[in-house]
């Protein structure tokens, strides 16, 4: 890991050719670390799951948020940077869990 003061890399975040990642920490700071290796992990039976979860809720989401008198009741409940779609996919989930 490394903390660059390069004034070209203030602002960028992301991936640099799966080798670097440039982030931004709390504090403004630019971080320069490894591209993470997952070759030999293996995701559990939980994970699958939640991720298979996940997907059918972001296809419920877009397709309840098409309507307008939906995305209008939900963009009444956000909060700060919330947006519809976020709080929809957080209660989709929440139902689909035991």
């Amino acid at each position: 890991m490394a903390i660059s003061k390069e004034p070209n890399l203030t602002g960028f975040r992301g991936t640099i050719e799966k080798t670097v990642v440039v982030r931004i920490d709390p504090w403004g700071r630019t971080i320069l670390s490894a591209y993470p290796d997952m070759t030999n992990i293996k995701p559990t039976t939980a994970q699958k799951q939640q991720r298979l979860n996940f997907k059918e809720a972001q296809a419920i989401a877009l397709n309840m948020l098409s309507d307008p008198a939906i995305k209008a009741f939900y963009k009444e409940r956000c909060k700060g940077a919330q947006r519809p779609h976020n709080i929809l996919i957080s209660e989709l989930l929440k139902k689909n869990n035991p």
